[in-house]
């Protein structure tokens, strides 16, 4: 087990590309970002932290959210178009009540693997993912290996 979880890295993504991504696709990059990562939290996390089955489920939902933006006055009557727009209002917050619980349950992770890295607690509120991949960037990049991640989980 342990030789997996050191093997098990994050993935390096550019800071810049994952803003862009989330701002293009009005918000799904982040369901897909979560899903992307979830086998390196599910061996790194003691228990289960994030919810991954309510990120698959919410990426569902901003998937159809961003699909309803560009037709959803095609497909539906304005009675429709209220509707669907009240759900997606109360489905923003459920979102970004998720979001921030994942954030930050995410950041207790790496603060148990890696004893050096320090988050600022409004950073992660006002960039949440995106400060996140680029605190991990400069987790890989500035020299910490197999063996540190090896002392920080024995």
């Amino acid at each position: 087990m342990e030789s997996k979880v050191m093997e098990r890295r994050f993935k390096h993504v550019h800071v810049a590309v994952v803003i862009l991504l989330t701002i293009v696709t009005l918000g799904v990059y982040l369901g897909y970002w979560f899903l992307k990562e979830r086998h390196t939290l599910k061996e790194w996390e003691k228990g289960s932290l994030i919810p991954m089955k309510l990120w698959w489920l919410f990426t569902i939902l901003l998937g159809l959210s961003f699909i309803y933006h560009f037709i959803g006055s095609i497909l539906f009557t304005p009675y429709g178009n209220a509707i669907f727009t009240s759900f997606d209002v109360i489905m923003s917050f459920y979102f970004l009540g998720l979001l921030y619980y994942s954030v930050f349950r995410m950041k207790d992770i790496l603060q148990e693997v890696y004893e050096d890295v320090t988050f600022s607690p409004w950073l992660l509120v006002l960039f949440h993912v995106w400060y996140l991949q680029f605190k991990m960037n400069r987790l890989e990049g500035s020299g910490n290996d197999r063996q540190d991640v090896k002392k920080a989980l024995a």
